[in-house]
């Protein structure tokens, strides 16, 4: 009996060393990809490759710097224009490679356009983030990266601060001023510190890790049996807010006072929805100075076209901007930036 014993065990921990190690060299899984740090909370690992099978294909690396791309250093070069990119996932955009980002198209757009001149497009998105996180994560980290421009992009599911993330910083109002609080919750940073080591080392362990967080905001049996679930039952959960929804809560205090504390001669609001951002947050950037840009017409003129920026032809998906979308995205990013460098260079 005790043999026996013993060898399931053995057999049961060698079948898992083995399954482990497949999956690590064939990149089917992969580890956890966050942090923990005293300067910005939960954030991307240090010098970490990352392949993602998701709607798209994506293979990348987060740099000694904890964000996507070639890791360009907080002192920049001169007759260098840098431009720091914040954002949700959409930004981030883990679907792609890197030669294909909407970023490295408009840096490629303005050097073709401007000769004289180096630009840099530093990736700073964050998958999750909404303004509240976009604003602490640009006076915690962005700013230390000298930046000439700042760009928001965001969605109307963006502009209510959620503080989604315990391991995050967060933008509050304390005495009618905005504080970046860390007050973190003791449990939770005990509880990532104590787990870490299993989710950042071990692809199985990290996928049973996500699987639970998954049950918190969608149901069991709409995980177990996908599409099939929601023939039963109509009802989806909805992330993300709708304009209309928007409009009812009107503009949060947080984000009014998130976009008067803004510096209007270096940050840029790009909306990166298909639908228009509410008039009254339009109205706020305007009274504020802050140069607004609205993607959502070029989205939709592209998907009246035929092409939908969403959709994922290969493995007929919908979800994050596609190749073709990023394409766009950069052009009309560079076009943008366009008169602010001519206006620069004049001075």
């Amino acid at each position: 009996m005790i043999k026996q014993g013993f060898l399931f065990f053995f057999s049961f921990f060698a079948v898992l060393a083995i399954s482990e190690l497949f999956i690590q060299t064939s990149n089917l899984a992969d580890v956890s990809s966050t942090e923990f740090y005293d300067d910005i909370g939960r954030g991307r690992r240090r010098d970490l490759d990352y392949l993602y099978f998701n709607e798209g294909f994506g293979m990348g690396r987060f740099n000694q710097f904890r964000y996507i791309g070639e890791p360009n250093p907080p002192l920049k070069g001169e007759n260098t224009v840098r431009i720091a990119l914040l954002g949700d996932s959409y930004v981030e955009s883990f679907q792609i490679f890197q030669r294909n980002y909407f970023g490295e198209v408009a840096e490629d757009q303005l050097e073709s356009e401007f000769p004289d001149k180096k630009f840099e497009f530093l990736n700073f998105g964050r998958s999750g983030f909404d303004i509240g996180d976009i604003y602490a994560y640009q006076k915690n980290f962005v700013e230390k990266f000298n930046p000439d421009y700042i760009i928001y992009m965001v969605a109307n599911a963006d502009l209510i601060p959620k503080y989604s993330d315990p391991l995050r910083p967060k933008t509050i109002l304390r005495n009618d001023s905005l504080v970046i609080s860390f007050d973190f919750n003791k449990n939770e940073v005990k509880m990532f510190k104590m787990t870490k080591f299993l989710t950042q080392y071990s692809s199985i362990l990290n996928m049973i890790h996500n699987g639970r967080k998954k049950t918190k905001s969608t149901p069991l049996f709409a995980i177990l049996l996908d599409k099939v679930y929601f023939w039963f039952n109509s009802t989806k959960n909805k992330p993300n807010l709708s304009k209309n929804e928007v409009d009812n809560f009107g503009l949060n205090p947080i984000t009014k006072k998130i976009l008067s504390s803004l510096d209007s001669t270096k940050v840029l609001i790009f909306n990166r929805d298909t639908t228009e951002l509410p008039q009254f947050f339009k109205h706020e950037c305007l009274e504020n100075n802050i140069k607004y840009f609205d993607l959502s017409e070029a989205l939709i003129k592209m998907k009246k076209g035929g092409y939908d920026p969403n959709k994922w032809e290969v493995t007929n998906k919908i979800g994050h901007w596609n190749h073709a979308a990023h394409r766009l995205i950069g052009k009309e990013l560079a076009r943008s930036l366009n008169p602010l460098v001519i206006k620069e260079n004049t001075k």
